[in-house]
C-alpha cells in the first residue's frame, strides 16, 4: 500500500470515471489527494480552478472517504512559477512538503497516460524515482464528450454525473466552462 496517491487532472468538468477513479485509488494508498490542474501543460482552456476546486470537494464530501481530500497545491507552486506545473514538479513538492518517501508517492493515471509518461517532462527521472499506479477506465466517458453535450444543449445521462454534483453544476458548466 502506497503512503500517498496523487490523482492529477483537468476534471473540466468531472464526471463518474473520475469518481471511479478516486475509488480505486483510496483501495490502493492511504491517502489520496485529488490535484485539479491550474495550468494544463498541453493549453487546454478549463474552467475556473476555483469552480473545478469546489465541484471536487463537493464530490469528495458525498462520498465520504476520509482518505480522499482535494488539494490546490498547484495553485499555490504556479505562484511562483510560468507556466504549467509538471507531475514531476507536483511530486517533487509533495514528497518533500509532507515528507513521504519518494517510492510511497504514487501518481495516478489511465492507461493510455501511463504509456505517455516516458514522454512527459522529466518523465523517465519521474518514473524512477516515483511509484506509478494505473487504473483502467471503469466508466466509458469523459470530459469532452460532456462539454460537447452541453454546449449543445443536450442533457446528460445520469450515469455520467459525479455523485455530490447535480445537473445544475453542469449547466453552469456549460456557461462557465468553455
Amino acid at each position: 500500500m502506497y503512503e500517498i496517491a496523487v490523482y492529477g487532472g483537468a476534471f473540466n468538468p468531472p464526471h463518474i470515471g473520475h469518481v471511479n477513479v478516486m475509488l480505486e485509488a483510496a483501495r490502493l494508498a492511504r491517502r489520496v489527494l485529488v490535484v485539479p490542474s491550474f495550468r494544463h501543460p498541453d493549453g487546454k482552456q478549463m474552467a475556473d480552478h476555483a469552480l473545478r476546486v469546489d465541484w471536487l470537494q463537493r464530490i469528495v464530501t458525498h462520498l465520504q472517504a476520509a482518505a480522499i481530500s482535494v488539494s490546490d497545491v498547484e495553485q499555490q507552486l504556479a505562484a511562483d512559477q510560468p507556466g504549467p506545473v509538471y507531475s514531476y514538479a507536483l511530486l517533487d513538492h509533495l514528497a518533500a512538503s509532507l515528507g513521504v518517501a519518494d517510492r510511497q508517492l504514487a501518481l495516478v493515471v489511465g492507461p493510455d497516460v501511463l504509456q505517455q509518461l516516458p514522454r512527459f517532462y522529466q518523465g523517465e527521472a519521474l518514473l524512477r524515482r516515483f511509484a506509478v499506479i494505473s487504473i483502467a477506465e471503469q466508466a466509458p466517458v469523459r470530459s469532452s464528450l460532456l462539454r460537447e453535450r452541453l454546449l449543445q444543449g443536450e442533457a446528460l445521462p445520469e450515469h455520467w454525473l459525479a455523485p455530490g454534483l447535480n445537473p445544475l453544476n453542469y449547466r453552469h458548466y456549460a456557461v462557465a466552462g468553455h
